[in-house]
């Protein structure tokens, strides 16, 4: 098989792990340093630049894993997928919100649209954490990738809990705690622990790829 999609995913990878990395950085600097500079602009920027290269790795992927059944490939797929296009939604409001303020032409506010990317990437959250299982069973990368990156799809996943808050008004679950809970462990998934591992994985695949010596079953093989 030609070595390019796994050298590009491997790249895709370190560029979405990057990417959320930086974004988290102008997201903090606008509001705690700079006061709304056009740093949040860029910051919304990137994270609709991720949300395209999102369903591009999970595409690149899907056609590499080796499930137990079609029904389970196909499910790690779709929730693969899912995720990406809420994260699209999420972060495409969350752009024009920022250019435009809060305007009547956005239906959500700026808080409800976190809410909606954190969803989405709860869904990115099922499909590495369901990717890095049968990972582990046909010891298709290391033992300490696929762990932590189960590890990452779980945290990520609680962000499930906060669904609600994608449908009902944000003022009227305020002083609810589980979506509040669940958005804020979910957040912590994928904006740290997520780029963490994706820049990792990428790691593991370029230096395969370009001969770098690993322990046995630390680089993804590709059949």
């Amino acid at each position: 098989m030609n070595n390019s999609p796994s050298r590009g995913s491997g790249w895709l990878a370190i560029t979405i792990g990057i990417g959320i990395l930086i974004r988290i950085v102008f997201y903090e600097l606008s509001f705690h340093v700079f006061n709304r500079t056009p740093l949040l602009i860029i910051s919304a920027f990137l994270i609709v630049i991720g949300a395209f290269l999102n369903p591009t790795l999970v595409w690149m992927l899907h056609r590499n894993i080796h499930a137990q059944s079609l029904v389970l490939r196909q499910f790690i797929f779709l929730t693969g997928m899912i995720g990406s296009l809420i994260i699209l939604i999420g972060s495409g409001f969350d752009f024009l919100n920022t250019i435009v303020g809060h305007n009547l032409i956005i239906l959500y506010p700026l808080s409800q649209m976190q809410s909606i990317i954190a969803v989405g990437y709860a869904f990115i959250g099922i499909w590495l954490l369901s990717l890095n299982v049968q990972a582990r069973l046909h010891d298709r990368w290391s033992r300490r990738l696929a762990w932590s990156g189960m590890l990452t799809g779980a945290i990520m996943a609680i962000a499930l809990l906060a669904i609600s808050k994608v449908f009902i008004p944000y003022v009227s679950l305020y002083h609810s705690l589980v979506p509040e809970l669940g958005e804020l462990v979910g957040d912590l998934g994928w904006r740290l622990f997520y780029p963490a591992w994706s820049i990792w994985f990428g790691r593991v695949i370029l230096k395969g790829q370009y001969g770098v010596q690993h322990p046995q079953s630390s680089v993804l093989r590709f059949p």
